[in-house]
């Protein structure tokens, strides 16, 4: 088997996330002051550890979120590879995502002393930026100068400007002082509020804007949407910390603090930045992209709508359009709502990187991979250290292997999981999963030796941190064999006619009346002729498919033989090529006989081979496999997915799980990156569903929530007794879960899913494949299943009957009320 593929690795700065108490604006400038001194630190967030909701949270009649949702949703959403704790206290669930801990001083500081003035103990250093400054713009003479300035924090507002500007410790000014302000030509300068919007051109490079160096932006979003001001009160830290991370998305953020509104040369500056980010679509002349105006949560949305109508006039007379240049938002983006809210509203994270280096793999058997890490381009410094100064983000793809690579994994942090993605040697804090899939921190320049995990391993491992011990079951070994005897290509299977020539030569059905048939014959599988096998495949179109036959031989799928009649009983048996000699034994009746004057009138025929052989469509494994098959990015595109083939597991208690295959799946769309899950499944070849198999995928359900239950036949219709058992599994996991999905959304697939190509909704026949010719992804196609055969209404149409009947019962009870 010749394997291809392609390891990418691309480098970021290291992602941390500080931890403050809700109500100490000092920690909050602690932050913003260690953001200003790492590479990507304005992308670094800050979380506040709410115990109660402040009430600037609550939305009219909403309530204001969970402390909890809000807290672990921004972890979520941000995605950083450590945490940094300020607050004095971390609520339990934050130490149970599994995330390192880290105080603030250990970030410049090796157990209490400073390892160097120039180098960080976590992340890269601001120096590193500043020399790779000196090398662009002040080693030789530039066309266009820019200039280093560090902006004096005044004593009004001072957490305002160090959130603008960014904030220098003094330790770090020091070194600066005396090593980088004469050749870089840095100044220290006042803000003087009468100019202080000459400080946003582009040519200036202050501390907030260094740590933003060499680094490009990759949206997650679907919106076009990522230019703002943002209308804020500069007294309320907490306004602040959300513009420091509105920012830290990587949205590109003008700040107005209401207090500094009627300032000319802001104002003006602002207005450039609306100007500048007004874009016309180019597939729709006259809709422009706008910026939006937020509002902060410590500002009246009247009061920014009455300033903005009055005194923000921008007239552009080349512009002709009637379009606006912005509009007015009087809600905070939802960054921490995973249930739906972030993808509505735009606030994913964009993804930043320095550079990607690509290793392509044409290794045919083994799936080690030696690699470097890879280091910003600009780092000096890349000698051995005991902490992560960057992360590689690692993705990879490969075709032809003999096993199933686990492009799809969940972000766990469970030890036996994290074991199973880790390279040779690694400590435990130095992989874990990302939004985007593997990370690696990268701490020295060593060579790495990883072996790229297979699905099975990081699906069984990830399965023992919860408590199950599993392995995989004689199906499931048959269908590993299977797919290592066809190269992958589980297609194949979904021919009908090789199905029932398979069937037929196993023991099953006598499709073939002519072909006379004995008990013992049966026991040890039907022979069938080679001229009658050529005949029997057909292609999906129809018509002799004399290029399957080659393809099978060429896989050994079939062993090739003689069918002798003994002189002696006059009885018929199948002889192996290689076991065809001079003298012939009849396994019928013990008698000898020559092969000379007997062979000349035997049949050339055909046995199956190997795991071929087994009888019930390989005990079941075909069905598998072509249930595998289906989550192929041929028949679901834009949908990754990282099975196990059938396996049992058991618990410290003896209770049992099974499954048909299960694994991790993602799906790409507009609107969130990060849908993603686990799935489980029941396959049957031809017979029916039955009582234990519903029992078990509804144990399933329950113990997995979120989980996709999947029942997968082979058969083209379901029986009356299967629909009534599978509708009642749909409608407990149609109960609204979040992010638009169900708890545990049902997939059902027959024949027509599982053998028809195309893939869905294309193998669909009329009005289905109208009805659904826009879906795409998994879970758009679990509701489709949904309706096609369990006569199911859609999901949306569902929730919204449900919401509009509390809805009418609130209306009733306030009316009652009142009266």
């Amino acid at each position: 088997m010749f394997m291809l593929g392609t390891v990418d690795i691309k480098v970021r700065p290291l992602k941390l996330a500080y931890l403050v108490d809700p109500n100490s604006p000092e920690q909050v400038r602690e932050a913003i002051k260690i953001s200003s001194t790492l590479w990507g630190g304005v992308y670094n967030p800050i979380i506040p550890l709410y115990k109660k909701m402040p009430k600037t949270w609550r939305e009219g009649p909403i309530k204001a979120p969970e402390p909890k949702k809000v807290i672990l949703g921004y972890i979520d959403s941000f995605d950083p590879d450590i945490l940094v704790q300020f607050s004095k206290e971390i609520p339990a669930f934050v130490r149970d995502t599994g995330l390192r801990i880290i105080s603030p001083n250990e970030i410049w500081q090796q157990h209490g002393v400073y390892s160097s003035p120039f180098k960080a103990h976590f992340g890269i250093g601001i120096f590193d930026v500043f020399n790779e400054i000196f090398e662009i713009h002040f080693k030789y003479k530039p066309k266009y100068p820019v200039k280093v300035i560090i902006p004096k924090i005044p004593n009004k507002y001072p957490l305002l400007w160090a959130s603008i500007f960014g904030e220098f410790p003094d330790k770090t000014l020091d070194a600066l002082r005396k090593n980088y302000y004469k050749p870089l030509d840095i100044k220290e300068i006042d803000i003087d509020l009468s100019s202080v919007g000459d400080l946003f051109h582009g040519d200036n490079i202050f501390p907030r804007r260094a740590t933003q160096g060499n680094l490009e932006h990759f949206r997650h979003s679907g919106f076009r949407k990522e230019a703002a001001v943002f209308y804020f009160d500069a007294s309320k830290h907490l306004d602040i910390v959300d513009f420091w991370n509105l920012r830290a998305l990587g949205r590109s953020v003008f700040p107005l603090p209401k207090q500094l509104r009627d300032n000319q040369s802001l104002k003006d500056e602002m207005i450039k930045f609306i100007k500048a980010n007004r874009h016309e679509w180019k597939h729709q002349r006259g809709v422009f992209d706008v910026v939006s105006i937020i509002r902060g949560r410590n500002c009246d949305m009247d009061d920014m709508s009455n300033f903005f109508a009055s005194s923000v006039k921008i007239d552009d007379p080349k512009d002709t359009s009637k379009f606006g240049y912005f509009s007015l938002q009087h809600w905070y983006p939802r960054i921490w709502d995973e249930s739906g809210g972030r993808a509505y509203d735009g606030a994913d994270p964009n993804d930043t990187y320095e550079q990607q280096t690509s290793i392509e793999i044409t290794d045919m058997e083994k799936f080690r991979v030696h690699f470097n890490p890879v280091f910003p381009k600009f780092t000096q410094d890349k000698s051995m250290d005991s902490e992560p100064c960057c992360a590689n983000e690692i993705s990879f793809r490969f075709y032809g292997s003999n096993e199933y690579m686990a492009e799809v994994l969940p972000r766990s942090t469970g030890e036996k999981f994290i074991r199973a993605i880790s390279s040779q040697g690694s400590f435990r804090n130095e992989w874990r999963v990302g939004r985007n899939g593997l990370v690696y921190l990268v701490k020295d320049t060593l060579k790495e030796y990883w072996d790229i995990p297979t699905s099975e391993k990081t699906f069984f491992a990830w399965l023992e941190d919860q408590g199950w011990v599993s392995k995989l079951s004689n199906p499931g070994v048959l269908a590993k064999q299977i797919y290592n005897k066809l190269d992958g290509h589980i297609a194949t299977l979904g021919n009908e006619s090789l199905l029932k020539v398979l069937d037929h030569m196993n023991g099953g059905k006598n499709l073939y009346k002519d072909e006379a048939t004995t008990n013992i014959e049966l026991e040890e599988g039907r022979d069938l002729s080679v001229d009658k096998v050529k005949a029997k495949l057909k292609s999906r179109r129809g018509g002799s498919d004399e290029s399957l036959h080659e393809y099978l031989l060429s896989k050994g799928i079939f062993r090739l033989g003689l069918k002798i009649e003994c002189p002696e009983c006059f009885r018929k048996s199948w002889y192996q090529l290689d076991d065809v000699k001079d003298l012939c034994v009849c396994p019928k009746c013990l008698h000898s006989f020559p092969a000379i004057g007997n062979i000349h009138i035997s049949t050339w025929s055909y046995k199956t081979s190997g795991p071929f052989s087994v009888p019930q469509h390989a005990d079941g494994a075909f069905s598998v496999l072509l249930g595998v098959n289906f989550f192929n990015e041929h028949s679901l595109i834009g949908t990754k997915f990282s099975p196990v083939f059938s396996f049992n597991a058991t618990d410290k208690e003896g209770k049992k799980l099974e499954a048909d295959f299960a694994g991790f799946w993602e799906q790409k769309s507009n609107r969130n990156n990060d849908c993603s899950g686990v799935l489980f499944a029941e396959c049957k070849s031809f017979s029916d569903f039955e009582k234990k198999d519903f029992d078990r995928m509804s144990g399933l359900a329950k113990k997995f929530p979120g989980a996709v239950i999947v029942f997968c036949t082979m058969k083209k219709e379901l029986t009356a007794y299967e629909i009534k058992n599978i509708t009642k599994i749909a409608k407990v996991g149609r109960k609204y879960w979040k992010n638009s999905r169900p708890i545990n959304p049902v997939l059902v697939l027959t024949n027509t899913e599982l053998t028809e190509f195309p893939g869905v909704p294309h193998c669909w026949p009329e009005p289905w494949k109208k009805n659904f010719d826009h879906i795409t992804g998994l879970l758009p196609v679990c509701d489709a299943t949904q309706q096609i055969y369990l006569n199911l209404p859609s999901w949306e149409e569902e929730w919204h009957k449900k919401w509009d009947k509390k809805h009418q019962k609130r209306i009733a009870k306030n009316k009652t009320a009142q009266n």
